[in-house]
């Protein structure tokens, strides 16, 4: 008898998974988000370097690139439809890469938000940012996980956020570890909803070009939908023993056997019988000699 699909679902612990949105940028452009706040020359799609797929996005911004009240060159997905409001359960994953000649700077730079919708101004609910040489998670304007910057190699994000304005919490993973276990915050101002910005928006008072590379942004409503990797993750192969299928006291090939490829040492069980062996051969080729 079959069973149905959802029963096997929920006897094997599985959930049915959704993924929500893409933005990867594997449509060879910017059409997945539905807009941009800065200058389209500085957002490009370019195929190298790469984290996933073909594409991913280049972000360079200079001191005046200036855009809805901030030096910023972001990429937007605010369509109703990808509103964050009271509710929402959400998991999001991408990857960033700061490049080796990445300025440093001692002061504040969003690289990936999720922005309030009411105001200009203030910190997001929501921020991953960098500040000096530390990239941090923040909430409200307050770190509440962080790691060294490290430039020269993508990095990956895996963000869980309960979005609302008295019981929310956020989970990350970072770089394939979970770094930050059900934080709780309130991740949504009361009456308000949230939308994703990525790119790179900062302190006016910079003057360094920056450049910074985003790839494999995807919305989904559980771990499996964004990160399948770290659901199910692929077991290393069981190393071998030591020494696995070799004898206990390996001989040496030229003490193993002598010049008619028996068994060396005189004395030896498994010498005595070849020895013998020969002899019976011999003895039979003298008998049948004399039928002749």
């Amino acid at each position: 008898m079959r069973l149905p699909v959802l029963l096997i679902l929920l006897l094997s612990g599985a959930a049915p998974a959704s993924v929500l949105w893409r933005g990867d940028y594997e449509t060879g452009d910017l059409s997945q988000w539905t807009g941009l706040e800065g200058l389209a020359s500085r957002l490009t799609v370019v195929q190298s370097p790469v984290r996933q797929g073909k594409y991913a996005l280049r972000t360079e911004l200079h001191q005046g690139d200036v855009a809805s009240s901030g030096t910023r060159n972001e990429v937007t997905l605010a369509a109703e439809r990808y509103q964050e409001v009271e509710g929402n359960d959400r998991w999001y994953a991408w990857s960033t890469l700061f490049p080796g000649d990445y300025p440093s700077n001692d002061t504040w730079q969003v690289f990936t938000q999720w922005h309030q919708s009411a105001g200009c101004c203030g910190s997001p609910p929501i921020e991953l940012d960098l500040i000096g040489e530390r990239i941090q998670l923040a909430q409200n304007g307050d770190a509440v996980w962080s790691a060294p910057l490290v430039r020269g190699a993508w990095h990956d994000f895996v963000l869980h956020v309960f979005w609302s304005s008295s019981s929310g919490y956020v989970d990350l993973y970072y770089d394939g570890q979970k770094v930050l276990d059900h934080k709780a915050a309130q991740t949504l101002p009361a009456g308000q909803y949230a939308y994703l910005k990525q790119g790179l928006y900062r302190n006016a008072s910079i003057t360094d070009v920056a450049v910074l590379y985003h790839d494999g942004m995807v919305m989904g409503t559980s771990l499996a939908d964004v990160a399948p990797q770290l659901v199910n993750p692929t077991p290393a192969p069981p190393a071998p023993p030591p020494d696995a299928g070799a004898p206990d006291n390996p001989v040496p090939p030229q003490e193993r056997t002598g010049s008619l490829g028996l068994p060396a040492g005189g004395c030896s069980q498994s010498a005595g019988g070849s020895l013998a062996a020969i002899g019976v051969l011999a003895a039979a080729l003298i008998l049948l000699r004399g039928r002749r």
